[in-house]
C-alpha cells in the first residue's frame, strides 16, 4: 500500500524516524534570546541593588549615581539590536579594522591615557569621554571576530599547523601581550579560553589542544610566580591548602560564602544584603553573584547558573548545525568567551576557583565589559537569525498566517 502511495506522489519523502530531522533552527534562536534577556532584567536589579550602599558612602544620591547605569545598559542593548540585524558578510567585511582599531586601544593603557586601578592598569581615558573605557572587552570581540574571519580565507588550512600558528597564534599573543601590560591575567586567560573555543569550532585537531595547553601552562605558572599575590589566590582554593574562614581578619572568598549561607533558599529580599555594606569589597562588580544569592537565596542563583546554561547549550547548537563556517568559528569564540567568565566568575564566589577579578557577563557592573557583551550576543543572534532553516521556518509561518501569500 505505501509502495503505491510512493508511485503515485513522488514528490513526498517518507521518513521512518523523525530523530534525523535537524534542530529547529528557531529553537536555537529563542535558546539564546530569552536567557540574554533574562540575565540583563536580573543585571538590571542587582546593579541597583549591590551599588547602592557604595554610592551613599561617597556622598552621592544613589538614584542619579545609577542613571549612569542605565544609559550604559541602553546603549549596550541598542548595540545588541542593532548588531543582530547586521547581516554576517558586513561583520566580516569590517573584522580586520575593528581587531587592528581594538588592538591599538589595547597598547594605549601604557601611554598617558592608561588608568590604573587596583594594581592593574585596564582603562584609558580618552579626552571628551566623561567615562573611563576598558579597551580589553573591546578587544575580545576584535579576536572572536579576527579568528573567524582568518580560518575561513581560501588560503588557510585549519589543520595545518603553520597556517594557524602564524595566522591566529601570533595575533593571538600580540593581543595577549598587550592585555598583560596592564597585569590582568584574568581577562589573559578568557583570551586563550575564546581561542579555543574558536579552534575547536573551526575543527582543529585535538592533539594540538594539549600542545597549546602545555605552552599556556608555563606561561600561566611563570606569571603567577612572579606575583604572590596571585600565588596564594590559586594555593588557597586547591584540596589541602584551603584554609577555614577567618572570622578575626576575613577575606573576600569568606565574605561571600557568608553572605550565599545567609541567603538560604528563597535569601533575604531585594535590598536587605549586609554584606554589601562595605563588608564584601566589589560587591557590585566580582562579587554581585554573592549579593544576589544573598538577597534571592539559591533560587535566583540557580536561575542565572541555568540561564547561562540554556545559552550556551543555544551555542552549541548553532555551531553545530549552522552552514556557515564562520558563524560556528565566531559564535564558538564568544560562546567559550561568555561561558568561562560566567563559570571563573561564579566558581570563585563559592571558592571552587581562583579570585581572578572577571566580571559576570550582563549582570556585573561595568560600562564596557556590559556594551561588549551585548554587542557579541547580538552578533551571534544575527547568524541564528540568518540560518538557512530559520528562514524557512519563519517563511511557513507566515503561508500558514496568510495562504495568499
Amino acid at each position: 500500500m505505501i509502495a503505491k502511495l510512493k508511485a503515485r506522489i513522488p514528490q513526498i519523502e517518507f521518513r521512518s524516524n523523525k530523530t534525523d530531522d535537524p534542530p529547529s533552527p528557531v529553537t536555537t534562536y529563542y535558546l539564546i534570546l530569552v536567557p540574554v534577556i533574562s540575565l540583563i532584567v536580573v543585571g538590571f536589579i542587582m546593579v541597583f541593588s549591590a551599588s547602592t550602599v557604595r554610592v551613599i558612602s561617597q556622598g552621592e544620591n544613589p538614584y542619579f549615581a545609577y542613571i549612569r547605569n542605565l544609559v550604559i545598559m541602553a546603549f549596550g542593548v541598542i548595540g545588541l539590536v542593532i548588531s543582530m540585524r547586521i547581516p554576517e558578510k558586513t561583520w566580516k567585511a569590517v573584522t580586520l579594522p575593528v581587531f587592528l582599531a581594538t588592538l591599538v586601544m589595547q597598547f594605549a593603557v601604557i601611554t598617558p591615557l592608561g588608568v590604573e586601578s587596583g594594581g592593574n592598569t585596564n582603562w584609558i581615558m580618552i579626552p571628551g569621554i566623561p567615562f573611563v573605557i576598558q579597551p580589553s572587552e573591546a578587544l575580545k570581540l576584535g579576536m572572536a571576530l579576527f579568528i573567524g574571519w582568518v580560518l575561513t580565507k581560501s588560503t588557510i588550512d585549519s589543520t595545518n599547523p603553520v597556517h594557524v600558528g602564524v595566522n591566529v597564534g601570533i595575533p593571538l599573543a600580540i593581543a595577549l601581550g598587550g592585555v598583560m601590560l596592564g597585569h590582568d591575567l584574568g581577562t589573559a586567560l578568557i583570551f586563550v579560553a575564546l581561542a579555543v573555543g574558536a579552534l575547536a569550532a573551526a575543527g582543529v585537531p585535538g592533539k594540538w589542544f594539549a600542545i597549546v595547553g602545555g605552552v599556556g601552562a608555563l606561561f600561566v605558572g611563570f606569571a603567577l610566580f612572579s606575583n604572590q599575590s596571585r600565588l596564594h589566590r590559586v594555593i588557597s582554593v586547591l584540596p589541602g591548602f584551603r584554609e577555614p574562614p577567618n572570622t578575626s581578619a576575613p577575606e573576600q572568598g569568606d565574605h561571600a560564602l557568608w553572605a550565599l549561607g545567609s541567603g538560604g533558599l528563597t535569601g533575604v529580599g531585594p535590598g536587605a544584603s549586609k554584606e554589601k555594606w562595605n563588608y564584601l569589597a566589589e560587591a557590585h562588580t566580582d562579587f554581585i553573584f554573592a549579593i544576589l544569592g544573598e538577597e534571592l537565596g539559591l533560587i535566583g542563583t540557580m536561575f542565572v547558573v541555568i540561564a547561562f546554561g540554556v545559552m550556551v547549550y543555544g551555542f552549541y547548537r548553532l555551531i553545530m548545525n549552522h552552514r556557515s563556517d564562520y558563524a560556528r568559528i565566531v559564535t564558538g569564540a564568544i560562546g567559550m568567551w561568555i561561558g568561562s567568565q560566567a563559570l571563573v566568575n561564579m566558581g570563585a564566589v563559592v571558592g571552587l576557583t581562583p579570585i581572578i577579578g572577571v566580571p559576570l557577563p550582563l549582570i556585573s557592573t561595568g560600562g564596557s565589559a556590559f556594551v561588549a557583551t551585548c554587542v557579541a550576543l547580538g552578533i551571534v543572534l544575527s547568524f541564528a537569525r540568518r540560518d538557512t532553516g530559520m528562514e524557512k521556518a519563519f517563511g511557513i509561518r507566515t503561508l500558514l498566517r496568510d495562504p495568499r501569500k
